[in-house]
């Protein structure tokens, strides 16, 4: 399905640009441009757009072309501005697309024509906001393009961070071991004089992979209970994890002195592998046996050779204190030292942005976005 052009948008694409309802596609076929591109995003997969039906959203997925060739895909999750009620009101929607969208070229002008294409999207939905938040660094060419695209900085931020440390993939060991502090090549070192070991557990495969994802889910609730953070409920991450397992976008490791101490679940995204979630048993003695050091070692060398060009290990930041680190006052300070000595390179992400086809409808969204 094409879309009509939207003529009163900003600063128009030059060309024959072309909006493509994808949303039935096969998964694989979809996840080939959204995930496995080198800008791909997990959170652009399929099944996470229909892992969310079941929180009242509906995926919708299109792709983005400009003279007849492909240029950037997007999913997007809509629901109703007011329910199911009917009335004038009943075709507003709201949108969001989760790291949204995918760039699928890195030619000069992509990013304009993309965002043209987003617009079209949201006239043509019914939509009182349209919000994204793409892992685009704040000096970026494409984050450029938002500025005079319609698109503005959204009332609110959707991600809880917006740095990254990103770890620079080596295709040597020998190579790899000199971004490494000298304190954590210790650790390591320490690691494996434990005893410590670590797993690969193959997520594909659903007889292994639900009795460690169970498993796993325990040891992160536990750190979600000792840390302070938010825990879905059981059923719901568990479901999630599955669905991106079976799809070949996630990876779930273990590590631990004769058992699973410590986890971490990784999504793939293009040539980056992102750190999703992660955790350590209670009673777990991190400090002796140093797991958590080899376990992102082992990570990182597999990340490598499986043909990524860069780990990043998460965030830094909060919303309530954000920025990177600059010292021992900022509170996650150290989380910022553990990351910088494993190679981490620090980048500041951009806000989530919206897109409001409606001024007059955008302004209350925004005003009710705020005093929520």
């Amino acid at each position: 399905m094409s879309l009509p052009a939207n003529r009163a948008a900003p600063r128009p694409a030059s060309g024959s640009l072309r909006v493509i309802d994808a949303t039935g596609w096969d998964p694989s076929a979809w996840d080939g441009l959204a995930v496995r591109t080198p800008m791909g995003e997990a959170f652009q997969s399929h099944a996470w757009g229909e892992l969310k039906r079941s929180l009242g959203w509906t995926p919708l997925r299109y792709v983005i072309e400009l003279n007849d060739a492909r240029i950037g895909c997007v999913s997007i999750q809509e629901r109703p501005l007011l329910g199911r009620r009917a009335g004038p009101l009943g075709r507003l929607r709201i949108h969001y697309a989760p790291r949204g969208p995918v760039l699928l070229s890195s030619e000069p002008g992509t990013a304009d024509a993309v965002l043209a294409g987003l617009r079209q999207i949201g006239r043509a939905r019914g939509s009182v906001t349209l919000t994204v938040d793409p892992a685009w660094g704040v000096d970026s060419v494409p984050a450029a393009a938002l500025t005079g695209s319609g698109f503005r900085v959204a009332a609110r931020d959707v991600q809880v961070s917006r740095t990254a440390m990103i770890v620079p993939l080596e295709a040597s060991e020998a190579a790899q071991r000199e971004r490494l502090g000298h304190t954590t090549l210790q650790d390591i070192t320490k690691a494996l004089a434990a005893g410590v070991t670590t797993e690969n557990v193959d997520l594909m495969d659903a007889t292994a992979s639900d009795a460690a994802l169970a498993e796993f889910y325990d040891i992160h609730a536990a750190t979600g209970r000792r840390e302070g953070f938010i825990v879905r409920d059981r059923a719901y991450e568990l479901d999630q994890w599955r669905r991106l397992g079976a799809s070949g976008v996630a990876s779930l490791w273990f590590a631990g002195a004769g058992g699973r101490d410590t986890g971490a679940l990784l999504l793939h995204c293009g040539e980056l592998l992102v750190y999703f979630a992660a955790g350590s048993r209670d009673g777990a003695d991190m400090r002796r046996t140093r797991a958590n050091h080899l376990l992102q070692w082992r990570i990182i060398r597999w990340a490598a050779e499986a043909g990524f060009r860069g780990y990043d290990m998460g965030g830094v930041d909060t919303q309530s204190a954000q920025g990177v680190p600059q010292d021992e006052s900022h509170p996650l300070w150290n989380l910022y030292l553990f990351k910088r000595r494993f190679g981490g390179v620090s980048t500041i992400r951009i806000h989530a942005y919206e897109y409001a086809p409606n001024k007059v409808l955008g302004v209350a969204w925004r005003l009710a976005r705020r005093f929520r």
